[in-house]
């Protein structure tokens, strides 16, 4: 092997996995593009599966800052999940909210349980 050829194997080769949402660059994962309301996707999804004898038209969200070639102006566009434009800004990761309770409690008197649960409803009689 020489010393410019690129490395081989899992130490230093391509990645293997597919892309993760943070990498694809569709509207879906855009901080500009505004989804479509709740009902139109449900009214689409039960027309698609059969459910709606009803036509539906695919849901489409809409964004105002559509770049759809270099050097030209940004433009208001009606958008689909899956399009993809050269303004794309990933959305900021929401904060991750950690439950704040107790861990689970096993009070025993001798050899037997006289109580579990959860450490906030531990009964006055074994605090």
């Amino acid at each position: 092997m020489k010393s410019g050829d690129p490395p081989i194997g899992h130490n230093g080769g391509p990645p293997l996995d597919d892309d993760s949402p943070s990498t694809i660059r569709t509207c879906r994962w855009c901080r500009h593009w505004s989804p479509p309301s709740e009902w139109e996707e449900r009214a689409y999804e039960y027309f698609r599966l059969g459910l709606s004898r009803r036509r539906v038209k695919r849901p489409s969200g809409a964004c105002d800052r559509v770049k759809m070639a270099p050097n030209k102006p940004l433009a208001f566009s009606a958008t689909v999940a899956e399009f993809s434009c050269l303004n794309f800004e990933a959305k900021p990761r929401p904060p991750i909210e950690i439950p704040r309770r107790g861990g689970f409690v096993t009070v025993w008197e001798g050899d037997r349980i006289a109580w579990q649960g959860v450490e906030e409803d531990i009964p006055e009689e074994y605090r």
